[in-house]
């Protein structure tokens, strides 16, 4: 068995689970920005991991040729929202200030999700390691 591709495997989870908790920790950090009708809005981001086939396509096609998956960040083009706010110096000519179209509750799922498959894949290579180890030592007694 190769370990070097079991390894990279984990890597490349651990990276996409990473670029998801950046990603909705960047949402979050811009939840409450209000925008001014003037200057570009922030558009909330979401992460689209492109390449994997998905665990069953995994097993039927071995771990010789795993194509690791791709990530990109793109836009998610959810409205902004609305908020009646006649005082508030970035509001319209109708009193209504625009703020990014975050959802906290959806973002904090997206946070608590992503650590957990980040740590699952850590556990995978860790075990992984662990039986590569134990083989080096197998090999080294007989």
């Amino acid at each position: 068995m190769d370990y070097l591709q079991t390894f990279a495997i984990s890597a490349a989870g651990m990276a996409v689970e990473r670029t998801r908790v950046e990603t909705a920790a960047l949402n979050l950090a811009q939840a409450h920005t209000a925008q001014s009708a003037d200057q570009p809005a922030f558009q909330p981001l979401r992460v689209v991991a492109t390449g994997a086939e998905g665990f069953g396509g995994l097993v039927r096609a071995g771990l010789e040729s795993v194509p690791l998956p791709s990530v990109t960040v793109e836009p998610s083009g959810v409205p902004a929202r609305l908020v009646h706010d006649p005082g508030h110096p970035l509001a319209d000519g109708r009193g209504f200030v625009a703020y990014p179209g975050v959802d906290p509750a959806r973002e904090m799922v997206t946070l608590l999700g992503a650590t957990r498959a980040y740590e699952a894949n850590v556990a995978a290579m860790n075990t992984a390691r662990t039986l590569a180890l134990k083989t080096l030592e197998i090999g080294r007694s007989t």
